[in-house]
């Protein structure tokens, strides 16, 4: 089965024309199938950190004196800049990638979203044994892919020092759109304080860097709004389960600084262009813990890449932004005017902006800011437990006394996905999910969805919480569609369902129940299978799940076209799944890329033999 990155093809008249229409350009010639490096500007990126070109790169990590935002730290440098340079590859390359560790630990780097072999991955203690101090290590590999990717430490929480950088690969074949000039965005979380310190922070107290929980003028305004019943029904809930509603994200502006390419708000970054432009932004959310809602106020965007895949077109004013993900737009800004890039947290409490301009100076009104939104019944994977005792809930998900013991916890969350019944956990936590399906589907002989099928308790049509769909265009995973099928057409021979575990009050975080270093192997898939796997959130947390070495396409109801990713973000109480080619040899790593809710267990192994 071919491994290849991305399937290069003929664009139809219609896609042409759709996508300069969504870019308001026009015409055909608007997308033309000139290849972007054929472009005098189509190499062109003013990412503030610097560029390495391929195939041969040398990389040195320190720990050294920085500013940032204005002030002194101490953050990791790759080739003396946090975070590190551009990477430069192109598709075809042999790639050489030597990395010296002048730490005085081990370190590592992982090449996010590169289908490679199992020992040039970058994760210690699966198929690579880390990089000492003092040494080099030198990663080779051929590159059979290209696109919008990055890269970062897979080394305890060094990524949350500055441990990563942006990995561009530029494509052998002319692409399915033409842009004159790139830029390229890479979104950051910073924190002064020591990243082991954040963590035991969240083990002391769950809502530890949360400032915007609710007040008593916040239940006057629910009273009014929804009744005195329902009102404290609801309160009552939360604070059985020892929850907050406004539990949106676990690190806050409180402790962090949001950066666009390393740089704050205040700094401005500015991205430039000339007239008559048209401007490939390449997103990549490298934060340690946010999400983002991205915007250009008064700029259409036109998505044509996720996860360094392409897309079909889709115009939007706003797209959410998972930790890990990458999206691809184009842009067509207008002479003289300034726009602000803003990418404002998915909790509220801040945000990272860069300016897009003629010249350097301009500047653009930041806007409105959104206030923080409540969690509902969907955050408690509730959706059929209005009827039940609320006490029972509060068992079920863990919430409960402190003594009580991770055995009972993991049989109350579904734990052992190795032939564990979870029929009382779907009837549990799951009840009513059929009803959210936005169409129903017929089974096949076997029991299971046809492949392409949006399973039921999906819900890719909602950007998630604190989106508003009436107030501007959003970016739903149901718009993603692939412009052409993934080679491997068979239907899956079998299921895989995990469930996305955890104890907000504990800080433990676990698939089926169990943390890491309480599995005792690896999750198995055959080589060269076709599956399907199926994740379920039982948690009041988004979860950016990301699969090492294989692709996941998502079945999001765009039948034979679903889109490939690297990192499915699931939404509490969401169940998604995912299509898999088990073509890769090797064990592979496996997680929630949230970096807290990694090292606090949810990551497993995945071996493929």
């Amino acid at each position: 089965m071919p491994r290849s990155g991305v399937i290069h093809h003929p664009l139809s008249r219609r896609q042409i024309l759709k996508g300069g229409a969504a870019l308001g350009l026009g015409s055909a010639a608007a997308l033309s199938m000139r290849p972007s490096w054929a472009d005098p500007w189509g190499q062109t990126s003013v990412y503030a950190k610097g560029a390495e070109e391929g195939p041969e790169v040398s990389l040195a990590i320190r720990r050294e004196a920085l500013p940032i935002d204005g002030q002194s730290a101490r953050p990791l440098t790759i080739n003396g800049t946090s975070p590190g340079p551009l990477i430069r590859l192109r598709e075809g390359q042999d790639a050489v990638l030597k990395v010296t560790n002048l730490l005085d630990e081990p370190t590592s780097i992982h090449w996010h979203g590169l289908i490679l072999p199992p020992g040039m991955d970058g994760v210690p203690g699966v198929s690579f044994p880390g990089i000492e101090p003092g040494e080099t290590f030198t990663y080779r590999f051929p590159v059979r892919q290209n696109g919008t990717y990055w890269y970062h430490s897979h080394s305890g929480l060094q990524e949350q020092l500055g441990h990563a950088g942006p990995l561009i690969i530029d494509a052998a074949k002319r692409e399915p759109f033409r842009f004159d000039r790139e830029h390229v965005l890479l979104l950051t979380d910073w924190t002064f304080e020591d990243p082991m310190s954040v963590f035991r922070n969240l083990k002391t107290a769950e809502g530890y860097y949360n400032f915007q929980e609710r007040t008593i003028a916040d239940f006057f305004a629910d009273m009014r709004q929804n009744g005195f019943t329902a009102t404290a029904e609801m309160r009552g809930m939360w604070a059985k389960m020892r929850m907050s509603s406004r539990d949106i994200a676990d690190v806050t502006s409180s402790t962090y600084t949001y950066l666009l390419n390393g740089q704050s708000p205040e700094e401005n970054w500015t991205a430039l262009f000339k007239s008559g432009e048209r401007i490939r932004l390449r997103v990549i959310n490298g934060s340690a813990m946010s999400y983002f809602d991205v915007r250009i106020p008064g700029l259409k965007m036109t998505v044509v890449a996720a996860d360094g895949q392409p897309v079909q077109p889709v115009p939007v004013d706003e797209f959410r932004i998972a930790v890990a993900e990458t999206y691809d737009v184009l842009v067509a800004p207008e002479d003289n005017t300034a726009y602000t890039i803003f990418a404002e947290t998915m909790d509220r409490s801040g945000y990272a902006r860069a300016t897009l301009a003629q010249r350097e100076g301009m500047v653009a009104e930041i806007p409105e800011r959104r206030i923080i939104a409540d969690r509902g019944m969907e955050a408690m994977g509730a959706h059929g437990m209005q009827g039940m005792d609320h006490g029972d809930m509060q068992d079920m998900n863990g919430a409960g006394s402190d003594d009580m013991a991770h055995g009972d916890m993991q049989e109350m969350n579904g734990a052992g996905s190795n032939g564990t019944d979870h029929s009382s956990m779907a009837s549990m936590n799951h009840a009513g999910m059929q009803g959210m399906a936005s169409e129903q589907q017929s089974m096949n002989d076997n029991g299971m969805l046809p492949a392409g099928a949006a399973q039921p308790g999906s819900r890719f049509g909602q950007a998630g919480i604190g989106i508003d769909p009436q107030a501007r265009r959003t970016l739903v995973y149901r718009d993603l569609k692939a412009f052409t099928p993934w080679p491997d057409r068979r239907e899956p021979g079998r299921e895989m369902e995990l469930h996305l575990t955890g104890n907000m009050e504990r800080y433990m975080w676990s698939f089926d129940g169990k943390k890491f270093s309480e599995v005792t192997g690896p999750i198995h898939f055959e080589k060269d299978e076709r599956l399907r796997l199926i994740l379920v959130n039982d948690t009041m947390m988004e979860h950016p799940i990301h699969l090492h070495g294989m692709w996941m396409e998502l079945e999001n109801g765009q039948g034979e076209l679903i889109p490939r990713k690297h990192t499915l973000n699931v939404k509490p109480g969401e169940r998604v799944s995912a299509l898999i080619t088990a073509d890769a040899e090797g064990s592979w790593a496996f997680h929630c890329h949230l970096l807290y809710h990694m090292d606090a267990g949810m990551f497993r192994v995945v071996k493929v033999a």
